[in-house]
């Protein structure tokens, strides 16, 4: 860069002369500047050659330099037992700094809401005043005015109702670095054989602190953060395996994903905020308003709100703190764990490979992040193909070649499932699959009393109940867990009602309680097999598309829906089965929503329940999304009678109580 400026400079001395002073050039003069020009244009390929910077790629523009310093000291000057109290608009406004009960520690959020709740009344009242008044009364007005600088009555008005609270990050994006040791390097050369910029590697430290096992409220997992329908279309992702939580394979994932961004949009400041906001959603804001700078200043449609808009400043102060922090002495950062690899050549059991390997279950999870739970605990198999990490030592590499055929199988294990029906107790399933209440008990994560509702599906285990045990035993087993449940006021039990769970009692209730997920009306013509389903929350043409081993318009042109249509819970639809049977795909939908509700619940708990009113306006959505922050599907299981279709004015709805655990 100064090589160039010093070229511009030369030439400027030469051509500032007016007109007849450039034509009066000596002879030395003329010599002198066609050496010069031989001279840049020897020196120009090794600047064509010279690494591009990150300026070039990623440009600091002055409209958003407020908003990545802001965020710069939120990563590296205040920590989780600090807010920031600012305007939302103009980031360089920061009325106060407070302490806070540290934001990671358990029960803080309720002890914190009302210490939020009173700075922001705080602030809103004076700001108010101001707007009224612009005279400051006292020194605390005073120094809020001065923040402005010059500004009117409506700027006033407008700053306090944009009163925003973030929490420092300093602890929580340190820890990050220290751990993106383990990956960052490696994930720079994927980026880099993708022909990407290197410094996009630093982007999970805005998504997730480089924690694998990051998963928020609404689906989106791993290191990268992708939704399981983005996801989808670059990794594996079923109830064995999800490699979004392998930062590796879900970072090849995410080059591409990025590489997809660019080509779409010509422009990395909007390829990272589509990152966030979506490669559509940046698409119509480009038509809109062209360049990032103007979108920045002027878009404000759909749910390009806050976040969105501070996508990219956050980048770039996470790439800048980052960097600082790469070269810190007092920082232990990790390093790569060195691994042997192994493609497996079929299914294989997790307590073999434990066995055979002779490494612990907590070693194969460490180093095979992908694995899911279910695998772990034998429901399912480790998939062929599936590319296994493990120790690199001599007796690894030795046993990598004497791995007996007995250990290997040709199919997966399959899922079976039962939809509990008025009447049922656990110890009748038990006893009508040939299964142990334990077994039952453990792989549905059921409670001690073994409680069942009407409407949930049970995965039966795979296991059979030894030969030993008798069905009378089965059912005294059976009966006594009739008796408890009665007891203990559980309310769907035998007596063939269909009761309301009662989930103040039963606050921490883990046990998938899922929809109807069956294919009814199963219908032949001619070459032409269908089926009837209702819809879950979750689902999408797409999502139902993959399960039936078709393309989504083969189900649009079944319903007659238009390419936009979305699909609405609780509405009935034809599915095609000419390429899979009913039973495969309600094995398919069911593993979906288990794991869904497996990976929240690994993550959150409920800890207890509060109610809300349905005001006028109401959608489902905006309920989940904005108000409360939770899933649809965890709305609908606290609401078994909920119209997804219209909300009635003045509707009592159940609101569960989530907490990370």
């Amino acid at each position: 860069m100064l090589l160039i400026f010093f070229c511009q400079s030369i030439f400027s001395c030469f051509f500032s002369a007016s007109a007849p002073e450039k034509t009066a050039f000596s002879g030395s003069a003329a010599a002198t500047l066609h050496t010069f020009t031989l001279l840049c244009l020897l020196i120009l390929p090794f600047l064509h050659a010279a690494p591009v910077s990150a300026a070039t790629h990623f440009p600091r523009y002055p409209v958003i330099e407020n908003n990545v310093r802001f965020w710069e000291k939120i990563y590296s000057r205040y920590s989780t037992s600090q807010a920031v109290v600012h305007d939302s608009e103009n980031l360089a406004i920061i009325y106060d700094v407070i302490p806070i009960v540290n934001h990671r520690l358990p029960g803080s959020a309720k002890i914190n809401k009302p210490i939020f709740r009173g700075i922001k009344n705080k602030y809103v009242t004076i700001l108010r005043r101001l707007a009224k008044n612009t005279t400051p009364r006292g020194s605390e007005e005073k120094r809020v005015l001065a923040l402005f600088g010059k500004t009117n009555r409506t700027r006033l008005q407008t700053a306090a109702n944009s009163i925003r609270i973030q929490i420092g990050q300093k602890d929580r994006f340190e820890e990050g670095v220290i751990r993106s040791g383990a990956y960052i390097d490696q994930i720079k050369k994927i980026f880099k054989q993708k022909g990407l910029p290197e410094d996009l590697a630093y982007l999970p430290h805005v998504e997730s602190s480089f924690n694998h096992r990051a998963y928020s409220k609404f689906g989106a997992s791993g290191i990268w953060q992708f939704t399981r329908s983005t996801g989808k279309q670059f990794l594996s992702i079923n109830y064995a395996v999800d490699e979004r939580q392998d930062p590796i394979l879900a970072s090849y994932a995410a080059a591409s994903f990025l590489q997809n961004n660019y080509k779409s949009l010509k422009n990395w400041p909007l390829a990272v905020t589509a990152y966030n906001y979506g490669p559509a959603g940046m698409r119509r804001a480009q038509k809109a308003h062209g360049g990032y700078e103007q979108i920045f200043r002027h878009y404000r449609q759909g749910h390009f709100k806050f976040a969105s808009r501070n996508f990219y400043s956050e980048f770039l102060a996470a790439l800048r703190v980052a960097r600082k922090l790469e070269q810190s002495a007092t920082l232990k950062i990790k390093k790569p764990l060195k691994t042997l690899r192994l493609q497996l050549p079929a299914f294989m059991a997790a307590s073999d490979v434990s066995t055979h390997f002779r490494i612990s279950m907590g070693t194969l999870k460490k180093l095979n992040p992908a694995l899911r739970k279910a695998v772990f605990q034998g429901k399912k198999y480790i998939p062929k193909g599936y590319i296994l990490h493990l120790p690199k030592n001599g007796q690894q590499q030795h046993l990598l070649t004497s791995i007996p055929s007995r250990l290997y199988h040709s199919k997966q294990k399959p899922t079976r499932f039962y939809r509990v029906r008025s009447g049922d107790t656990a110890g009748k399933i038990a006893e009508k699959f040939g299964v142990s209440l334990r077994s039952l008990r453990k792989t549905n994560n059921l409670n001690k009393h073994a409680t069942i509702f009407v409407g949930q599906n049970l995965r039966i285990p795979g296991n059979s109940v030894s030969s030993g045990r008798s069905r009378k035993n089965i059912s005294q087993t059976q009966k006594k867990t009739s008796r408890q449940s009665s007891a203990a006021g559980i309310p769907v039990l035998a007596d063939g009602k269909k009761s309301k769970p009662n989930w103040k009692k039963i606050q921490t209730a883990r046990s998938v309680v899922l929809g109807e997920l069956s294919v009814r009306e199963i219908q032949q013509k001619e070459n032409s097999r269908s089926g009837t389903i209702t819809i879950q929350p979750e689902e999408s043409v797409e999502l139902l598309a993959d399960w039936l081993n078709v393309k989504p318009d083969a189900i649009r042109r079944l319903n007659s829906f238009q390419i936009k249509r979305l699909l609405q819970p609780d509405e009935s639809i034809q599915i095609p089965l000419n390429k899979i049977s009913g039973k495969k795909f309600e094995e398919k939908r069911f593993d979906f929503h288990l794991e869904t509700e497996e990976d929240f619940f690994n993550v959150y708990k409920i800890v207890g329940v509060t109610s809300y009113t349905v005001e006028k306006g109401d959608t489902v959505w905006e309920i989940c999304r904005r108000k409360f922050d939770l899933p649809l599907w965890l709305l609908k299981k606290y609401n078994t009678n909920l119209n997804f279709s219209g909300l009635r004015s003045s509707q009592q709805l159940t609101i569960p109580i989530v907490k990370t655990i």
